[in-house]
C-alpha cells in the first residue's frame, strides 16, 4: 500500500499493512532541524507522513501589521491577532463590539485564490500518493473570535439570535471553501474548533446542542455529500458531547488527549465506526523522553488503540516548537516498526 491507500482503508474501518501516520500542525523550527528548510511538502515526504493538509486556517487570509514590535495583526476578517513563539496567533479582538455591528459586517471572500495556493500545491505533489486535505473550521471559532469568548458565552442568554447570526456567517463561509476544496480533489477536510477545556466543555452541552452541534452537522453533512472524508480536531475534556459529534457523521476525531480526560481506546470501542487519531503525548513524551523511551511508548499506544484498526498515529495536539526533533523522528520509527498489521488485524512487535 502507499500512503494514500493506506489511510483510506483505515478511515473506511478495513486493515492496512500498518498504521498510517498524520499531524495537524508542525512547526517550521522542528521541520527545519530535522531537513534543513521549512518546506512543509518537503518535510512529509521526507519523514514519511501518510497524510498531509493545509496550515492552520488563520493563515488562509492576508494580513496587515498594526503593531510591529509585539507582532500584532488584523486579518481580513477584522480580527486582530498576536503571534508568539508558536505557529498559531493569539485572536484578540474581535470587529463585532456591538450587536448591530453584524448588521453591516461583511465576511471575506471564500472564494479568493489565497485560500487555496497550499492546496493546489499539495494537491499537485501527493494527489494520490498522500491523503490531501484542508484545514478549516466548523460553527464555533469564529463566533468566539468575531465577538470574544466572554462576550459571546454572556450572548449565549442575553443574545441569542446574534449568536445565530454569528454561526450563520461560520458555517456559509467553511462550506462554501470546503466544496471548493473538494472540488479541486482535496481526499478529507478536517475542521478545528475546540470545544473543550482540560476539565470539561466551553459551553455547557445544552448550549452546544442548541447553538452550534447544528452547525457542525451542517458542515459535515456538506463535505461528506462531495464524497470527501470529515475529520475533527477538538482539544480538551469533550466527553459530555462526543456522542452528539460523532452522530454528525464524523470520519475521524483528533486527538483525544488523555491529559484532558479522554479516553482513546474507550471512545473507540464506543464508536466503531470512527477512526481515533493521536495517541502521543506532545508534552514530557515527545519533549523530554529519550528516543528508546519515545519508542517504547509508541510501541505501547499502538499495542492498545492500533488492533482491529480504526487508528491513526498522531501527536495528542501538534508537533510545537519545543518538541524534541530526534523524538519526532523516532515516533515515525516506530510507526512503521510496531505499527504493521497481520492478517489477523493484530499488531506486529
Amino acid at each position: 500500500m502507499n500512503s494514500y491507500e493506506r489511510a483510506v482503508a483505515t478511515l473506511k474501518g478495513e486493515i492496512p499493512d500498518r498504521v498510517p501516520t498524520f499531524e495537524l500542525m508542525i512547526d517550521p523550527a522542528v521541520m527545519q532541524a530535522i531537513t534543513g528548510s521549512d518546506d512543509y511538502a518537503d518535510f512529509c515526504e521526507y519523514v514519511g507522513l501518510d497524510i498531509v493538509v493545509t496550515g492552520t486556517p488563520s493563515k488562509l487570509y492576508a494580513e496587515k501589521v498594526i503593531d510591529p514590535v509585539s507582532r500584532t495583526i488584523i486579518n481580513e476578517w477584522g480580527i486582530v491577532r498576536r503571534y508568539s513563539e508558536q505557529v498559531v496567533s493569539i485572536p484578540l479582538e474581535g470587529p463585532i463590539k456591538e450587536p448591530a455591528d453584524i448588521e453591516n459586517y461583511t465576511p471575506p471572500d471564500p472564494y479568493d485564490e489565497r485560500r487555496y495556493v497550499q492546496l493546489k500545491a499539495l494537491l499537485h505533489r501527493f494527489k494520490g500518493k498522500k491523503l490531501v486535505g484542508m484545514h478549516l473550521h466548523d460553527a464555533f471559532n469564529y463566533p468566539v473570535y468575531l465577538r470574544g469568548m466572554e462576550q459571546l458565552f454572556m450572548d449565549l442568554i442575553i443574545n441569542p439570535e446574534l449568536v445565530q447570526k454569528l454561526v450563520r456567517i461560520s458555517v456559509e463561509h467553511n462550506i462554501a471553501i470546503a466544496e471548493r476544496a473538494i472540488d479541486m480533489g482535496a481526499d478529507f477536510i478536517i475542521l478545528g474548533d475546540d470545544y473543550g477545556s482540560s476539565t470539561s466543555t466551553l459551553v455547557s452541552p445544552q448550549h452546544f446542542r442548541e447553538f452550534f452541534l447544528p452547525g457542525l452537522k451542517e458542515v459535515v453533512q456538506a463535505v461528506k455529500a462531495k464524497g470527501a472524508f470529515c475529520l475533527k480536531h477538538c482539544c480538551g475534556n469533550i466527553n459530555a458531547i462526543i456522542d452528539d459529534m460523532v452522530a454528525a457523521g464524523l470520519d475521524g476525531l483528533h486527538p483525544l488527549d488523555p491529559s484532558a480526560g479522554m479516553d482513546m481506546l474507550a471512545v473507540k470501542n464506543r464508536h466503531p465506526q470512527l477512526t481515533v487519531i493521536g495517541g502521543i503525548s506532545c508534552a514530557e513524551p515527545l519533549t523530554e523522553y529519550s528516543v528508546e523511551e519515545l519508542k517504547q511508548e509508541v510501541k505501547k499506544v499502538i499495542d492498545c488503540v492500533a488492533p482491529g484498526g480504526r487508528y491513526i498515529l498522531a501527536s495528542s495536539n501538534s508537533i510545537h516548537s519545543k518538541v524534541k526533533p530526534e523524538n519526532f523522528l523516532a515516533m515515525q520509527e516506530a510507526a512503521r516498526e510496531y505499527g504493521i498489521y497481520r492478517k489477523s488485524g493484530k499488531q506486529s512487535g
